[in-house]
């Protein structure tokens, strides 16, 4: 198992409106994962398959016998009111691009956006 990221140049539109720039002379960029932890469903089938139920076993049960789907939890579908107080202040003081406002590049909000 491996994990990417990518970096692109979106200068134009993602930096305040391309108000800031991105230093290139510091490239190449590395970018360092600590203590990531990745939980998951283990596919059965193989990747051509398309196995429908295979799907089903992964998005529909608590993991089996074993229960483990921690992001199913109730706990898990929404923020209490201090994690949305955290959110609101985070967004406030990190938030430099937010594409579900950028009515400039999307006259039409995606869908991801609504209700937010």
């Amino acid at each position: 198992m491996a994990v990417y990221s990518s970096i692109w140049n979106a200068d134009d539109w993602a930096t305040q409106g391309g108000r800031v720039k991105t230093d290139w002379s510091h490239a190449p960029f590395e970018a360092t994962f600590r203590e990531v932890r990745v939980d998951g469903c283990a596919w059965a089938g193989n990747a051509t398959d398309g196995d429908a139920a295979e799907a089903r076993r992964c998005s529909e049960s608590s993991w089996g016998k074993e229960g483990r789907y921690w992001w199913k939890e109730k706990e898990m579908s929404e923020l209490s009111v201090h994690q949305s107080h955290q959110l609101v202040w985070a967004r406030a003081h990190h938030l430099v691009y937010d594409y579900c406002v950028d009515t400039d590049r999307f006259p039409v909000q995606p869908p991801e956006c609504a209700g937010r």
